[in-house]
């Protein structure tokens, strides 16, 4: 009973060292590798690669990304072994098209569809493009919001499928299929994911190399290394810890700030209203000052002063009555006084200033 007790703590502390180390090669293959030069990276990782097939006139460019390598394919058969190592290091394929080819365009839905962007766009695509969803490939890509508003701009890039399935098969009897789409003339243009299936041969290409040497390299730093990986262990804990005080202070301080808004936009409100006079008084002013034979048929009010149009059976006598008045100051015709052949009444047109002054 006891040899298996003891079996059995060997095998917890195996497994709870062999975590242990694993965590810690995970972390320190990782800082290793981020000092090598990104080529010397790829090749030690088999690092994977996008493969970019650009039509041309008699034939296709292919342009291996980042590596920059290129092979103009014709279908030959001396091609196929070249052919063969370009798509060993691809991780991607795609058909990059050009821009007359494609139909790029901006639509704008409510913030609720967010969440079921492609649903809402293969439902009302014929109301936004000349196309109905079974007639296109196509691939979006929304636009960051603006704060409150209550709709998001989705860029949107159609692939007619009459133009586009001619080119599927054609790519596929020279060896490739095509994972995705895209416009050659607008990189910033949404990326349309084809649904096609790569072969098991295309995606065996490119393994893992062999590390060994690496490893026992590496292997060699381990007691060197593991005391520093547990003091960032220590450093990301406390860091973490830290990570809650620190975002409350800048939840106070984003609501002090909108404080201190809303309390400047208070404080604007309350001095427009003192800087404007209520017009209530001067329209009561205006009716009791104005005669019962005189009409308005305009009243303007523009910064102290105010301008009124209408008919009077006598516009002489007005500018006295309004100069009496404690509103109104420096009152007079702004035109002549013409007659109305129709009513019989003069119209008049009178400019007044109102305000502090006229109790002078």
């Amino acid at each position: 009973m006891d040899g298996e007790n003891i079996v059995q703590k060997l095998n917890d502390y195996g497994r709870r060292l062999w975590h242990t180390l694993s965590r810690f090669w995970q972390w320190w293959s990782g800082q290793l590798l981020s000092l090598l030069p990104p080529r010397l990276s790829q090749r030690l990782l088999g690092q994977k690669q996008r493969l970019g097939i650009y039509p041309e006139q008699d034939h296709y460019r292919l342009t291996l990304e980042p590596q920059g390598e290129q092979l103009l394919l014709t279908g030959t058969p001396a091609q196929a072994e070249e052919l063969d190592q370009m798509l060993k290091q691809a991780d991607s394929i795609r058909l990059c098209l050009p821009a007359g080819e494609l139909l790029l365009t901006r639509v704008t839905l409510p913030v609720a569809t967010a969440g079921n962007l492609a649903n809402v766009l293969r439902f009302e695509m014929d109301r936004h493009t000349p196309f109905s969803a079974d007639q296109v490939y196509f691939g979006f890509q929304s636009a960051p919001r603006e704060k409150d508003s209550p709709q998001i701009q989705v860029s949107l890039l159609l692939a007619p499928k009459a133009q586009v399935d001619p080119r599927l098969a054609e790519l596929e009897a020279l060896g490739l299929a095509p994972d995705s789409l895209c416009d050659a003339e607008h990189p910033e243009a949404p990326t349309i994911p084809l649904p096609v299936t790569r072969s098991a041969a295309t995606l065996k290409a490119g393994r893992l190399k062999n590390l060994n040497g690496a490893l026992v390299l590496v292997m060699l730093f381990l007691l060197v290394a593991v005391p520093l990986y547990q003091r960032q262990n220590r450093i990301d804990a406390l860091g973490a810890q830290l990570d809650i005080p620190r975002q409350r202070a800048e939840q106070a301080a984003a609501l002090k700030q909108q404080l201190e808004e809303l309390q400047q936009s208070r404080q604007f409100l309350a001095r427009e209203r003192a800087s404007r006079p209520s017009v209530l008084p001067l329209l009561d002013e205006l009716t009791r000052q104005l005669p019962d034979h005189t009409w308005l048929s305009r009243f303007e009010l523009l910064d102290g002063a105010v301008q009124l149009r209408g008919e009077s059976a006598n516009a002489s006598e007005l500018i006295g009555l309004l100069e009496a008045s404690e509103l109104f100051f420096d009152v007079r015709f702004s035109s002549p006084v013409t007659n109305n052949p129709a009513t019989n009444k003069d119209r008049f047109m009178i400019d007044a200033h109102f305000g502090k002054e006229a109790a002078l």
